[in-house]
């Protein structure tokens, strides 16, 4: 399989309280998940920060919460995910620049390094640009806000979007995920 990993988190602003990643290829193969949740303390502890926005978010949204539970310290949630990030030559991180930044910004507050070098960040939004793959308004977002569930559907949309712009479908005409 050719190595992509798709990456999500779940955050209240830089506090991350729950990552998520999967392998997978273009043709929307996945293989090993990885998902992780991380006690809000911890992060605070290192400097993150809560903010009002993500927090409202969240308290408007408390069925959707799925990262209150089995929490582990940030530092351990990061080593985890270090782990889980076999990095080889090709391999790409594909996820929202938000949510690579807000990593970044942990790793910052820990002293070490993000698991892969930043040459291998990938944005999905200018994938799917790139692509003219666009969703039509009034279409309802089935993110469910567990970051792997979210993975799983990224790698989705993400394949339809690289499929179109290789060109392998030649008969999409309409440009829908």
């Amino acid at each position: 399989m050719t190595a992509n990993i798709m990456l999500d988190i779940e955050t209240l602003g830089t506090v991350i309280c729950q990552i998520g990643a999967v392998y997978f290829d273009w043709t929307g193969k996945t293989g090993e998940t990885f998902l992780v949740n991380i006690n809000i303390k911890s992060c605070l502890d290192k400097g993150l920060e809560i903010r009002y926005r993500e927090l409202k978010f969240w308290l408007e949204n408390k069925n959707r919460i799925t990262w209150d539970k089995n929490t582990i310290p940030l530092t351990y949630a990061m080593e985890k995910l270090t782990a889980f990030c076999k990095i080889e030559e090709k391999t790409c991180v594909w996820s929202h620049y938000y949510d690579l930044e807000i990593l970044d910004i942990a790793c910052q507050k820990l002293g070490q390094e993000l698991p892969f070098h930043y040459s291998r960040w990938k944005d999905i939004r200018t994938l799917l640009f790139l692509s003219g793959f666009k969703r039509e308004k009034g279409d309802v977002d089935p993110k469910t806000h567990n970051a792997l569930d979210d993975c799983l559907y990224q790698v989705e949309y993400c394949c339809k979007a690289y499929s179109r712009l290789v060109g392998e479908k030649k008969g999409e005409k309409d440009g829908r995920i």
